[in-house]
């Protein structure tokens, strides 16, 4: 089997992280899917919508916080992230789906496309391995983490160039794993520093910005077990979540603990939302640990109430 190959057969038994036992604020399911829906990743635009990527069905949802979410656009492609913009939207995305083998890797590609959902733009990145999460850090000037080939790209999607930004081993998967989880995931800018969370590793690295490109070596800013998205709170702790059980805050120091111990049902993103900054979280249903119920998008109070930080 070939290297791609052997990643890409870890990645489904990787992402799987040991349960918790309790659970603590009251959590409310805003919208329950069907066992074998894979949702992933979340962004809230100007006006206080929130898209959503459902993967396998190849779908990003939107939802205005009161009536039902619904699909904004069903796509060619298998939506990863998703960026919201003043005037356009940025999704990452793969041709194939992970899930049917790796000849998902030859297919990562950026779209941008309008506030209405149609695509008005497609990049292919052929030397990307597993596009993944984003942030914007000046106008135009796109960041994206790959979860398996070490590296972050810059993407500008005004001159549908993608070229690589940051390469260092420490973005990518971690050799030594006995499963090999995916490597750099979600993507955070705060205070100045890009925050990179790193699956496989469970590791929160960060590197300091200088204008719009890296200064100096990333450096370790907490060991917190495997962590998928994450969203900063408006005390400048940090929701996480895990793609396990549990959904987590990790404080400035580093130290983590439980939001929630138990009930997240394999969570792949976190976001703040709406005035009261609750926490939205997607699940899948432990989907890729071979468990059997519905994807479900959370919505709790968040344990720093208030006007949180812009997603």
């Amino acid at each position: 089997m070939t290297r791609k190959g052997m990643i890409w057969a870890a990645i489904a038994v990787g992402l799987m992280v040991t349960p918790a036992a309790a659970q603590s604020p009251p959590v409310t399911t805003v919208a329950s899917y069907p066992h074998g829906t894979f949702l992933e990743n979340m962004s809230v635009d100007a006006k206080g919508r929130l898209l959503f990527t459902s993967y396998l069905a190849q779908t990003l949802m939107t939802w205005n916080g009161r009536s039902a979410p619904s699909p904004l656009v069903k796509l060619d492609v298998h939506p990863v992230a998703v960026l919201a913009r003043a005037n356009d939207i940025i999704v990452t995305a793969h041709g194939k789906p992970f899930t049917a083998g790796p000849a998902f890797t030859a297919t990562n590609q950026l779209l941008v496309l309008s506030r209405s959902g149609a695509v008005t733009k497609r990049v292919a990145a052929p030397d990307a391995l597993f596009l993944n999460g984003m942030v914007e850090i000046a106008p135009d000037v796109i960041l994206a983490a790959d979860s398996l080939a070490g590296k972050i790209w810059r993407f500008n999607p005004v001159a549908g160039t993608v070229e690589p930004w940051l390469v260092d081993p420490l973005l990518g998967a971690d050799p030594a794993a006995p499963s090999q989880r995916p490597g750099a995931n979600g993507l955070k800018l705060h205070d100045g520093w890009l925050y990179i969370s790193n699956s496989a590793r469970g590791t929160l690295h960060r590197v300091r910005l200088s204008g719009t490109s890296p200064m100096g070596a990333l450096e370790l800013f907490a060991t917190t077990g495997p962590i998928d998205d994450f969203t900063f709170l408006a005390d400048g702790s940090i929701a996480a979540a895990t793609h396990g059980a549990r959904l987590i805050r990790i404080m400035p120091d580093g130290a983590s603990t439980d939001i929630l111990a138990s009930g997240c049902d394999a969570c792949t993103s976190v976001i703040t939302f709406g005035r009261a900054r609750d926490l939205i979280v997607l699940t899948t249903g432990n989907l890729l640990e071979g468990g059997t119920a519905p994807a479900r998008v959370l919505r709790l109070a968040s344990p720093v109430p208030g006007r949180g930080a812009r997603p």
